[in-house]
């Protein structure tokens, strides 16, 4: 069964590129067991020789393993926070503003960061990066096109200013589209798009082994400009001494974090 297990996790990862092996195996499992017990599928290896005979079924693995769910301004506390203490330090910048949405999901969240950077008056010059390894989350995000359960948290005003009505959804107006550019990537892997100011990833570290948290915690401090910000979940850390030191906590209530100045001891 063990050895079933691992050939399907080996598989999966070649054929889409999800590192299921820095992943927690509890909740990895968990996801896995969704989609057998939905093809009414009993074991591992059956699972993998459905997955050869319908590579299509990857995409919808994918998705699965992938915890597409998100909201406009989810967490609001969050966004208030940046809103109210990081963007007023951000306005301050000269030049373009490099925001990154990494674990991007349908697109929620980098919309969200593009409409709050409307409201500031930094829409003109800010570009929101969003990122995932789901192709198929990334094509929904692109189209922007949103169902009523993604506005729970979206003040009215905000939706009628952002968002034309279409039929039984919403859609996301050019002057907003035009500043979020999607791309598939892995979050292991170096940020091919310039340094950024903010980073947020949320709801991504807490599913992975702390190995992996650590990799990608100073990944991100690499890729974020000296002074630029990195947004966390509301249950995830800074992992490993060398991540604490090289930031500075701005909220831990919010787990907002600030790129500080490090020189590692010789």
């Amino acid at each position: 069964m063990e050895n079933n297990y691992q050939d399907l996790l080996t598989y999966i990862e070649v054929e889409t590129g999800f590192r299921c092996t820095n992943y927690k195996e509890r909740p990895l499992k968990r996801r896995l067991m969704v989609r057998l017990r939905a093809l009414n599928i009993e074991n591992y290896e059956k699972y993998l020789l459905f997955l050869k005979q319908h590579p299509e079924e990857l995409k919808t693995l994918l998705d699965v393993l992938t915890i597409n769910l998100s909201y406009f301004f989810r967490n609001p506390e969050t966004f208030d926070f940046i809103k109210q203490r990081v963007i007023p330090i951000l306005k301050q910048e000269s030049g373009s503003l490099i925001f990154w949405s990494a674990g991007c999901a349908k697109g929620e969240e980098p919309y969200s960061l593009a409409i709050m950077a409307g409201e500031a008056g930094l829409l003109e010059r800010t570009t929101i990066y969003a990122t995932d390894i789901d192709s198929v989350a990334l094509d929904r995000a692109q189209q922007g096109r949103f169902q009523n359960l993604s506005f729970q948290f979206l003040d009215a005003h905000l939706k009628d200013e952002y968002f034309i009505p279409d039929k039984n959804c919403f859609v996301i107006k050019e002057k907003i589209r035009q500043h979020v550019i999607f791309r598939k990537h892995d979050i292991f892997e170096k940020f091919p798009f310039g340094y950024c100011n903010l980073i947020m990833c949320r709801n991504v570290l807490i599913y992975l082994d702390r190995n992996a948290q650590s990799v990608i915690i100073n990944n991100f401090y690499e890729q974020l400009k000296e002074k630029g910000f990195l947004v966390l979940g509301k249950v995830e850390l800074l992992i490993g001494i060398l991540s604490i030191k090289r930031f500075n906590v701005i909220s831990r209530n919010e787990h907002v974090y600030q790129k500080g100045h490090y020189a590692e001891s010789s």
